[in-house]
């Protein structure tokens, strides 16, 4: 049965870089996912500006024409992710850091405090899409764990 989704897109129009940040079932609710990923940042965008375009879409844009977030409203039969999801036990902690050698200043999604957590949920509208990074202690994104994952299998070549 298909379904409306409203899916946010984060645009550089110098560089021509667009890329997907996730979807959710209103406008509103990207809007939100947005400001959290701002607040996550701890970006003071002052001078935003809301702008509807000719096919529908709501341009969010900030600093200048030169970046945007473009927030798409489509049809799909897919449902969307789900935001739920349950802690990793402090072994299975471990166990990641381990195999990843992380840095002290390094965090798994389950290491972050629950504010960071729920932002993080609410900006990336998936659960399982935010475990695929390191953090920072501020819940920032430092790395996707592939791309360590890839480093570490090339050393050891």
């Amino acid at each position: 049965m298909k379904q409306t989704v409203y899916t946010n897109y984060w645009q550089n129009r110098l560089t021509k870089q667009k890329k997907e940040h996730g979807s959710y079932k209103t406008e509103e609710e990207a809007i939100k996912g947005i400001e959290a990923w701002w607040e996550l940042h701890k970006g003071d965008y002052s001078d935003v500006e809301y702008r509807r375009t000719n096919s529908g879409a709501l341009e969010i844009i900030y600093n200048g024409d030169d970046y945007v977030y473009r927030i798409e409203k489509q049809k799909t039969d897919s449902p969307l992710p789900s935001r739920s999801y349950t802690l990793k036990k402090p072994g299975e902690i471990e166990a990641l850091r381990s195999k990843y050698q992380l840095h002290d200043e390094a965090f798994l999604f389950d290491e972050l405090a629950e504010p960071y957590r729920d932002r993080l949920v609410l900006t990336m509208a998936d659960s399982k899409k935010v475990r695929e990074f390191i953090y920072d202690e501020n819940g920032c994104p430092i790395q996707k764990l592939e791309e360590i994952k890839a480093t570490a299998q090339s050393r050891m070549r």
